[in-house]
């Protein structure tokens, strides 16, 4: 019910656009004005001629602090995708209580915007495409952002550690590869443990990768097969 003028509880005079943005200047009948962003006003259920109790301005509070949240969070979405981790951790960096980033969360994932299973493939073909690793540092990497451990293992799943890290040697161990095999192991095998593979791997691929570019090197020096 829409209150009197005259009574003890404000009332909601006039609700007028705040000239920033998608905010709105409420003024009360008290001769208070307050600002809210539009979205807040219409979760709030805000209008003209409402009563302006305590319970009204809380629950516009509340509804301004989701509407920050919301906000902030597809900010940081739009930089790069986020596991929930990452989201909670930015969220609360940026001041917002707990309530408020459990409520983003969900919502953030019922909109399919936070999938943490879709967060470790994504970031698991990226390290593929531009910086390869061994599935023992990707493994880290994501559980060091939050993501279930089963999500991290699904997301790795079918990589070959061995095919991977031979493919890394080859290309990296061209630049070495008229240099002596000590420093072709010293400074390739550097390269590879310092990508996350292990012992084992690591001596295979640098093994492999020196028999064939030692090959290669020998089909060169012999030339083009006489014509018959």
């Amino acid at each position: 019910m829409d209150a009197e003028p005259g009574s003890q509880v404000p009332y909601i005079a006039s609700m007028s656009p705040a000239g920033r943005g998608r905010l709105r200047i409420v003024t009360l009948s008290d001769g208070r004005e307050l600002v809210f962003s539009d979205e807040a006003c219409q979760r709030a259920g805000a209008a003209e001629g409402m009563p302006a109790d305590a319970a009204l301005l809380e629950l516009l509070d509340r509804e301004e602090r989701r509407a920050g949240a919301h906000e902030a969070a597809l900010r940081l979405l739009d930089a790069r995708p986020r596991s929930e981790h990452e989201m909670r951790t930015r969220l609360a960096l940026r001041g917002f209580d707990p309530e408020t980033i459990a409520f983003e969360i969900d919502r953030l994932r019922n909109a399919g915007l936070l999938d943490d299973a879709r967060f470790a493939r994504a970031w698991v073909e990226d390290r593929k495409r531009v910086s390869p690793r061994g599935t023992a540092m990707l493994r880290y990497e994501l559980l060091g952002r939050g993501i279930d451990p089963e999500a991290a293992a699904a997301a790795i799943d079918g990589i070959d550690d061995l095919e991977l890290a031979t493919g890394l040697a080859l290309q990296r161990g061209r630049r070495y590869a008229g240099r002596g095999h000590d420093e072709f192991l010293a400074k390739v095998g550097g390269f590879l443990r310092r990508r996350g593979f292990d012992y084992s791997v690591t001596s295979e691929a640098l093994r492999i990768a020196w028999e064939q570019l030692a090959a290669e090197a020998e089909s060169r020096e012999a030339g083009p097969a006489d014509a018959p």
